[in-house]
């Protein structure tokens, strides 16, 4: 819940999850049409495990985890 309370946790889940959802069927379904036509049976995992890493990254570059503020620099702002 990277320290957020219950109500922030779902807008953030409520912001994010259908655009998630149509991209990982925008990004896998060709993934694995590609891989089941193309690749031969024993190198398929490999593939999906290769393409899971390039997955994470998106979804990591996508969404970035939201900075908090320190109480230091809440503390300077107010002086």
């Amino acid at each position: 819940m990277n320290g957020m309370n219950i109500q922030q946790t779902y807008d953030r889940i409520a912001d994010v999850l259908w655009d998630t959802q149509v991209a990982q069927w925008s990004f896998w379904i060709p993934v694995q049409l590609l891989n089941f036509q193309f690749v031969p049976v024993r190198h398929q995992l490999n593939v999906v495990l290769l393409t899971s890493v390039v997955w994470t990254a998106l979804l990591s570059a996508w969404y970035p985890p939201e900075e908090k503020e320190d109480d230091d620099k809440v503390e300077e702002k107010k002086e």
